[in-house]
């Protein structure tokens, strides 16, 4: 076997180099780093619109937000919110530091960086945890605050494409100690899962928001 493959055992997959074209394209370190980069670019411009609504809030208490579209969707009523600040402070000042990791990271592994398998634990855990925050805001979106943000929902959708990829990319490179099954997931089903994932989260607004079309 040539250095740097998977080892086809059925316990942990072995590790793979992230240039190896053993690997599929999104999960070799170009690859990957385009994703990081813009999946993190279009959070970041989100969250920076987001930032600037806020602002324009405490300006002006009677602001309205450039997606007060009226029905579903009301930035501002989602900002004034207690889940629009979670730690004390707007939510988007935390996507401004953490989507621009993303992007930074992204951009260097397009620049041939090579990071340790510490780092990379770093980035997964720190992915995972805002997918799960992400996550937290989403129901109290739809079954608290009753209401859509559409610049929350694009952090939505790019973080999910991220986390599964970010995962499977993680096994598929050693970073997480994985059995066979997880590998197979991995190879064929990362970006499957991610869009099952999405449209679970659309067909769940449908619902929530069916009222406004049946009404």
């Amino acid at each position: 076997m040539n250095a740097g493959t998977v080892t086809a055992v059925s316990g942990p997959v072995a590790a793979t180099a992230p240039d190896a074209e053993t690997l599929p394209w999104w999960a070799r370190r170009t690859g990957f780093g385009w994703i990081s980069a813009v999946t993190g670019l279009f959070s970041l411009i989100a969250a920076a619109v987001l930032v600037g609504e806020r602002v324009e809030l405490y300006i002006d208490a009677n602001h309205h937000s450039s997606c007060d579209l009226g029905g579903a969707f009301s930035c501002t009523s989602v900002m004034e919110s207690k889940a629009a600040a979670a730690f004390g402070f707007p939510n988007p000042f935390i996507g401004l530091v953490g989507f621009t990791v993303l992007v930074v990271v992204g951009m260097s592994l397009v620049a041939g960086a090579q990071m340790k398998r510490w780092y990379w634990i770093g980035y997964q855990i720190g992915v995972v945890l805002a997918f799960a925050f992400l996550v937290w805001l989403y129901t109290q979106a739809l079954y608290v605050i009753g209401a859509l943000c559409l610049y929350c929902m694009v952090c939505w959708l790019m973080m999910t494409y991220l986390t599964c990829l970010s995962l499977a990319r993680s096994v598929l490179t050693g970073v997480i100690a994985a059995p066979r099954w997880l590998l197979g997931w991995a190879r064929g089903w990362a970006w499957t899962s991610a869009t099952l994932i999405s449209l679970a989260c659309a067909a769940t607004i449908l619902i929530r928001f069916m009222y406004l079309f049946t009404n």
